[in-house]
């Protein structure tokens, strides 16, 4: 997959990995609790991270991403607009 152009998408308001529905529920769970749930879990998550890297295109990691545990989903959400607000700080959209 091309997180650059992923990146790009999401600069526009385009998420393509995520429903609005997970982005939501992401949002809607305590940070807090979410970071104990994975805690220890660092190859775990590595994983599930390089396996969406290593599909083709954004639909395929979606259908993989829908199907992960919840924490997981979220806390690749969660990342995802992390990195994406850090990218639009560094690169600020002129208009």
């Amino acid at each position: 997959m091309d997180t650059d152009l992923l990146m790009e998408a999401g600069k526009r308001g385009i998420h393509l990995l995520f429903e609005t529905e997970t982005i939501t529920e992401a949002y809607q769970q305590d940070a807090d609790h979410l970071r104990d749930a994975l805690a220890g879990r660092f190859e775990e998550i590595q994983f599930v991270i390089a396996n969406v890297i290593k599909l083709g295109d954004a639909n395929a990691a979606r259908a993989y991403i829908s199907g992960l545990a919840p924490a997981f989903r979220y806390m690749l959400v969660l990342l995802y607009f992390d990195l994406l607000d850090s990218r639009l700080s560094r690169h600020p959209t002129l208009h």
